[in-house]
């Protein structure tokens, strides 16, 4: 049986038309999600004229947990934590962003009130109770988008890699107090004028606190009460 020939305009069209839907296809796969920002360095912290500070493109106080989401193309896990010790309290947990090329792990304290945060604890859609007696609430979905909506109060960046003591130096300067943690081996670097306190270990990773300067006093008191040793003496 004889192969009829197929002109060369409608090969032509064809590969045309293949190469148009390949393009397209490759368009819509980049336009999928918002160009990646490059949200800063761990060092690059600024306080702006309104007294808020801004660290990795997000302004404490002011940007909310759903633009850290788009701005990291990653989900937070959120969950509540109450005790009989202390303030319930919501967390949004990053398990890895990439920022400036440095990986890390993120948490984010939200501005939630505490009238809603008892709400919150009421419709919780499942409770589970730590070792320390801790209660860790799995948050409502309506409740899960209050939170998303709400502003960032504050950021603790746990660095995949160890950052030596000569590194932050050279890019923090020098700090305006050390102070030992009650705690731990680890010793604090203190930044007031940034909102910055930075927790040098010999045994365990690197953790640095952001939070707004206004509410800096906030955050070290708990390093500058006496231990209980010294009361005890």
């Amino acid at each position: 049986m004889a192969i009829k020939a197929v002109p060369a305009k409608h090969v032509f069209l064809s590969v045309l038309a293949f190469a148009i839907i390949a393009l397209l296809a490759a368009q819509q796969l980049t336009d999928s999600g918002p160009p990646q920002q490059h949200a800063g360095f761990p060092w690059e912290v600024q306080v702006l004229d309104s007294g808020h500070s801004q660290v990795f493109s997000l302004t404490l106080g002011q940007s909310t947990l759903s633009q850290a989401e788009k701005l990291f193309r990653e989900v937070a896990e959120l969950t509540l934590f109450s005790s009989d010790n202390s303030e319930p309290a919501v967390e949004a947990f990053f398990e890895e962003v990439k920022i400036a090329g440095l990986k890390a792990k993120m948490v984010m304290a939200i501005d939630i009130p505490p009238s809603q945060l008892n709400g919150m604890f009421d419709r919780g859609v499942r409770i589970a109770t730590l070792g320390s007696g801790t209660r860790k609430v799995t948050l409502s979905s309506a409740d899960a988008h209050t939170v998303r909506t709400s502003p960032i109060t504050s950021i603790t960046y746990l660095p995949a890699i160890n950052l030596s003591a000569e590194l932050i130096e050279k890019r923090f300067g020098l700090p305006a107090e050390k102070l030992a943690d009650p705690s731990s081996d680890a010793v604090h670097w203190l930044y007031p004028e940034l909102g910055v306190d930075i927790a040098l270990s010999e045994e365990n990773r690197e953790v640095i606190q952001y939070v707004q300067p206004d509410n800096f006093a906030a955050l070290v008191a708990p390093l500058k009460q006496p231990s209980t040793d010294s009361e005890s003496q």
